[in-house]
């Protein structure tokens, strides 16, 4: 009977992680601090840092086998004058691509859930593989160990912009600038622990969001401070899950009661994650789509005419981890429902009408998109910026149309019925609401 018991605590525990990590997930609240561990698919291993150190221990003909870069440099072979040239070199080496990104990684990131991305590792692999999902969008961002010369977000908006941030430097020629030995990991470990040097903005930032840590594979009291450096405060939530082969068991402990879900399986938490959360979509979808909701980035108003233009609309814009409003079902005519909708645009960030022909043809009969259009019309009148974003089908002409005034005071943006491509309206919706 205790054994059974036992048996079911622990799962009762698996299941309220898991549940945790989805909601958070759903959210669009989860940073992953990344580390050498999940970068590579390589004949030789998946750590390109152990990859380097091997290589360096051959050429220099090293009898020992080093497992640091510590342990390499200070080996009695390794010519004690060329011990600071190890800066240098790596940033020659890493003048062009030496790995490409692990499938692992790259299936985490093409997921589009996580446009803010952290690695411990000094190598641009990270950045590879962002840059391969974000394209040109991409910031790159470093703590340096320089206080004037360290990263920081500005405000918390921008922990939604497609970002990759050094939390341990990137690979350069100049030296201390990022993370070789075990030396430069207790000077960066000083710096990111003062309440001066470290990036306040960010850290502030991170206090609220659930850290994802991946293939840091850190021992005991590293992968302490790394969470203490992060989160500033042990007993935060939401908390967050570690995916290492873990085998301290005074690690593990530590994380059981900081509330920190362990796993050592990357792939399967992986294929657990999309599992959950596809059950998750699929059963909230109807709810979802009927029922407005507050405090969206985006509000979609549309005919139920244009239904597949403004779905496409939607996807586009929920890929991008915008939170939008988007009714795919027919609008009643009651008054609770419409007050309900009158609240969604009301508190909305941005307001997008969808205007195409079938707008025009549809002038002389009663559609509940026209007082939407009134309701974020009067809503536009009390902001001193952006709020309406017209977009119209290609051909539509927008400025001689029935469209109200208020909605043609503003500029318009064109797409094709043939391609349905939204990315500049949706580029510039992004940048209206990083400016917010």
């Amino acid at each position: 009977m205790p054994i059974f018991t036992k048996i079911k605590k622990s799962d009762t525990e698996n299941t309220r992680h898991w549940d945790r990590l989805v909601t958070q997930l759903a959210e669009r609240n989860v940073i992953p601090v990344i580390g050498p561990e999940w970068l590579v698919d390589d004949a030789r291993g998946t750590n390109p840092h152990r990859i380097l150190i091997d290589d360096l221990a051959e050429a220099y003909e090293l009898q020992s086998h080093p497992t640091t870069f510590s342990e390499l440099l200070y080996d009695r072979d390794f010519p004690a004058d060329e011990r600071k040239n190890i800066y240098a070199m790596l940033g020659e080496a890493f003048s062009q691509p030496l790995f490409q990104p692990s499938q692992l990684l790259l299936r985490l990131l093409q997921t589009k859930r996580f446009p803010f991305v952290i690695t411990t590792s000094f190598t641009p692999i990270v950045e590879q593989a962002m840059r391969q999902v974000w394209g040109d969008s991409l910031r790159v961002m470093t703590f340096c160990n320089d206080p004037s010369h360290n990263d920081d977000i500005k405000k918390r908006s921008e922990i939604d912009i497609p970002t990759v941030y050094y939390m341990m430097g990137r690979v350069c020629a100049s030296e201390r600038k990022y993370v070789v030995t075990d030396y430069d990991m207790l000077c960066f470990c000083r710096s990111w622990l003062s309440s001066v040097e470290r990036p306040q903005n960010l850290t502030a930032e991170l206090q609220d969001k659930y850290l994802l840590l991946l293939g840091n594979n850190y021992g005991d009291w590293l992968s302490r401070f790394v969470w203490f450096a992060l989160k500033q405060r042990l007993e935060s939530q939401p908390v967050g899950l570690v995916v290492d082969s873990l085998s301290d068991d005074s690690l593990l402990q530590f994380m059981r009661r900081i509330d920190v879900f362990a796993q050592s399986n990357p792939g399967a938490v992986l294929d657990k994650m999309d599992q959950l959360l596809t059950e998750r979509e699929e059963a909230m979808a109807d709810a979802r789509f009927s029922k407005p909701k507050k405090g969206t980035d985006v509000f979609i108003s549309y005919s139920r005419a244009d239904a597949d233009v403004a779905l496409q609309l939607y996807n586009q814009l929920t890929e991008r981890g915008l939170n939008v409003w988007f009714d795919r079902n027919s609008l009643g005519y009651g008054t609770d429902f419409m007050s309900e909708i009158i609240e969604a645009i009301r508190t909305t960030k941005l307001f997008v009408p969808l205007l195409t022909h079938n707008i025009e043809a549809q002038k002389n009969e009663y559609h509940p998109y026209r007082t939407e259009w009134q309701t974020a019309a009067e809503r536009a009148m009390g902001y001193g910026r952006t709020f309406i974003m017209p977009v119209c089908e290609q051909g539509f002409d927008f400025y001689g149309s029935n469209v109200p005034d208020a909605l043609k005071s503003h500029n318009a943006f064109t797409y094709q019925q043939q391609q349905l491509q939204f990315a500049p309206l949706i580029d510039e919706i992004q940048k209206q609401l990083y400016s917010l």
